[in-house]
């Protein structure tokens, strides 16, 4: 039995323990389900700066300016305009720009976010904004169960790369969504059934894998509680020092096409180089069923699922400036929204051996989900066909690139 407690890792017979750090590699945002939309919001563009307002105080604000019977009118009637004037630009001309600085709004403004998306003279609203999840003190932080659901799914499809027969199993099963796809392709109620009832199926085949057979029983018992991945405890990953985070715009880009095309999809995004700490536990009693033995191993995993996810993607959008593939080299690991569909199914992993197969089924999937894109006719060399990108001072990242290490 070791400790080291000056080290910040424990290790016995059965519990590794060791507090790591999370550095954020590319814009991250983990939203919860809030949505501020333009009336929780001011957006003050020429200062860059988004002020989300506490109404008891804003309201307040505009008694003292005798313009609270005016907001009420600019509420029922332009601010649901689709060309009405922003909140910010209804201010301005009705009490002054100068009024509306943070110094000036002080206590009528709850919290402020950065964003330079816009430039005064263009459209000046942010639309619906997906906030980054805070605790109970406003600080930023990142879950642990998202933090765990990254490990989780790169320890499935590690397993899937390297177990020939439970990789074939699940090869066999996925299959039959393109033998669905091709029988009920017009149905698309009865084929969305379909599909949910294979990969329901899909699921299964993989629960029974991560199954622990304990030591006095020759059957494996069901359930979650007898999931290995109950062996991994994963802390919320809490701020080194203040988190700098700012409102960006969700790009795409088409493997066909050059340029990027401008969703009005906006997020508040944790900044590249900002640092979280957290700690994994594993009982390797139950991990190592599934071949997991330390904390060391679960990294090497990390990286082997990125390294083929980012090579995949790299080797199929051939127009994509590569310094957006080279920005994401110090990474080990996707988190977060915005990330793609690549980034977050274990289909690709399940056919390794067998790319266009993989990349044939996630293309059925993505056709019945989405009919107006146009998948079944337009992804043909790689589904989906566009590539999800920020911008941020300048340069074009992929969204959630992330290391996690000692």
């Amino acid at each position: 039995m070791v400790w080291a407690y000056g080290l910040g890792w424990i290790m016995s017979n059965r519990i590794d323990h060791a507090q790591l750090l999370l550095t954020i590699v590319s814009p991250t945002n983990i939203g919860g389900p809030e949505k501020l939309t333009t009336k929780d919001y001011m957006y003050n563009y020429d200062a860059g700066e988004v002020y989300l307002l506490n109404n008891y105080e804003w309201f307040r604000f505009l008694a003292r300016h005798n313009k609270l019977a005016e907001f009420e009118l600019y509420m029922q009637d332009e601010m649901i305009r689709p060309n009405g004037r922003t909140m910010y630009d209804w201010a301005k001309n009705a009490i002054g720009a100068s009024q509306l600085t943070k110094d000036t709004l002080r206590s009528a403004i709850g919290s402020i976010m950065k964003s330079s998306i816009y430039n005064k003279g263009r459209k000046n609203s942010l639309n619906d904004i997906t906030p980054q999840i805070r605790g109970v003190n406003g600080d930023v932080y990142i879950p642990g169960s998202s933090i765990k659901g990254v490990i989780d799914s790169a320890i499935i499809s590690h397993m899937l790369r390297r177990d020939t027969r439970f990789r074939s199993t699940v090869q066999q099963k996925l299959k039959e969504i393109l033998y669905k796809y091709r029988d009920f392709q017009y149905d698309k109620r009865r084929c969305k059934r379909e599909f949910s009832s294979v990969l329901r199926e899909v699921n299964k085949l993989i629960d029974r894998n991560i199954q622990v057979l304990f030591r006095n029983s020759e059957k494996r018992v069901n359930g979650i509680l007898a999931s290995a991945f109950r062996g991994i405890s994963v802390s919320d990953a809490m701020p080194i020092e203040a988190i700098k985070t700012e409102i960006l715009k969700k790009e795409d880009s088409c493997l066909d096409e050059d340029g990027t095309h401008a969703i009005s999809v906006h997020r508040e995004c944790i900044l590249p180089n900002q640092k979280f700490s957290f700690t994994v536990t594993l009982d390797t009693a139950m991990t190592k069923e599934i071949g997991i033995t330390s904390i060391d191993q679960v990294l090497t995993i990390l990286q082997e699922d990125f390294d083929a996810t980012h090579k995949l993607l790299s080797s199929k959008f051939k127009k994509v400036s590569p310094s957006i593939f080279k920005a994401l080299e110090p990474a080990n690991a996707y988190i977060g929204s915005n990330t793609g569909f690549i980034q977050k199914t274990i289909i690709m992993a399940a056919f390794t051996d067998d790319e266009k197969t993989g990349i044939d089924i996630i293309r059925a999937i993505l056709d019945m989900n989405f009919k107006d894109a146009k998948h079944a006719t337009k992804d043909e060399f790689m589904a989906p066909r566009a590539i999800k990108l920020v911008k941020w001072n300048g340069n074009y990242y992929e969204m959630g690139g992330i290391h996690i290490g000692r």
